[in-house]
């Protein structure tokens, strides 16, 4: 039997960024990158999956204490399909009676919560969080391993998306103690959460 979503967490009566984000992994991720000075200052609402963002933005909305929000920043990975990725996030931008279009990155100025879209990695590229946290492992012979693992395996995965993440979850397996991204983002010897490919993140989310 699933268990039934938790209810997310509620909104200060002062004023907030909210993060909206696809689910655990990615909020993890904020929360390291960040740094604890700038998320103490956010509330994360995780979805159960990106097609469950648009009913969270609803969800936000209906808060009686959404009127604090200062910002709201939505955060979901491209994947494998530009297309329909930019379409969930018109769809979200719409739960949130934002209208204007949308820059990866920025915020749509003049509105009220500003309102922002972080598409990992780049806005632009085909994949997720898990191409910004390839870049920033610590461990280069290790990398190098897995680079051989997977051409030795005749690169079986059918989508960049997913060999990327094929590729990570065999580099945190090969850790001391095998991770997953989640438990991997809080260990300090894994990934440079100061590394370059986290930059762009770092500033969208201290822009909330």
């Amino acid at each position: 039997m699933s268990r039934p979503p938790k209810t997310p967490p509620p909104f200060p009566t002062k004023p907030f960024g909210l993060l909206l984000v696809e689910g655990g992994d990615e909020q993890k991720l904020c929360e390291a990158v960040a740094g604890p000075t700038v998320w103490s200052g956010l509330v994360c609402w995780k979805a159960s999956g990106r097609a469950d963002l648009p009913n969270l933005a609803k969800l936000a909305t209906l808060d009686p204490s959404f009127g604090h929000a200062r910002s709201v920043g939505v955060l979901l990975d491209m994947e494998d399909n530009p297309v329909e990725a930019n379409a969930l996030v018109q769809r979200t931008l719409a739960a949130l009676n934002v209208s204007a279009p949308f820059v990866h990155g920025t915020f749509v100025p003049g509105a009220a919560p500003k309102v922002g879209v972080f598409i990992s990695p780049d806005g632009q590229q085909t994949g997720s969080i898990d191409t910004l946290c390839k870049q920033a492992v610590r461990n280069p012979a290790l990398a190098s391993c897995v680079d051989t693992l997977v051409t030795c395996a005749g690169q079986p995965h059918t989508t960049q998306a997913r060999g990327m993440k094929g590729w990570l979850d065999a580099y945190l397996a090969m850790q001391s103690e095998p991770l997953r991204l989640h438990q991997a983002l809080e260990k300090p010897g894994v990934f440079d959460l100061n590394h370059a490919a986290f930059d762009p993140l770092r500033a969208f989310l201290q822009a909330l």
